[in-house]
């Protein structure tokens, strides 16, 4: 199984993640993760030192989760831009000098919309 495959059953719940490793050299994977119970169309795109690097947008299931894209992790200043059902929700710019393979857009349950950014194993 994949690590990638794990992960997304992981946030699922479904599955523990018991003899999955990554490192600096697995690409960033980004998903669009809906913790409300309707579906919603997640539009997202990630420049990276003022290149795109992912642009999609897909529809997510309610408690669903849809592969966006993925990228080669480099050193830089990354910025994210996600619209929910048509309306701006996100708009974060950082810069990473670490190695990281997770950059997920979550809607809540109450309508928020977070930027996960981490190490996923």
């Amino acid at each position: 199984m994949t690590v990638r495959r794990r992960r997304l059953l992981a946030l699922l719940g479904s599955l523990p993640l018991a003899g999955c490793t990554g490192g600096p050299g697995d690409p960033i994977t980004s998903l669009a993760v809906n913790r409300d119970d309707t579906s919603h169309t997640v539009a997202v795109r990630i420049a990276r030192d003022e290149r795109v690097v992912i642009e999609n947008a897909v529809t997510v299931d309610a408690e669903g989760v849809a592969e966006l894209g993925t990228t080669p992790w480099r050193p830089g200043r990354y910025r994210v831009t996600a619209r929910v059902d048509g309306e701006s929700a996100l708009d974060e710019t950082f810069r990473s000098e670490e190695w990281f393979n997770q950059l997920d857009v979550v809607v809540g349950a109450d309508g928020s919309v977070e930027l996960n950014r981490a190490r996923a194993a």
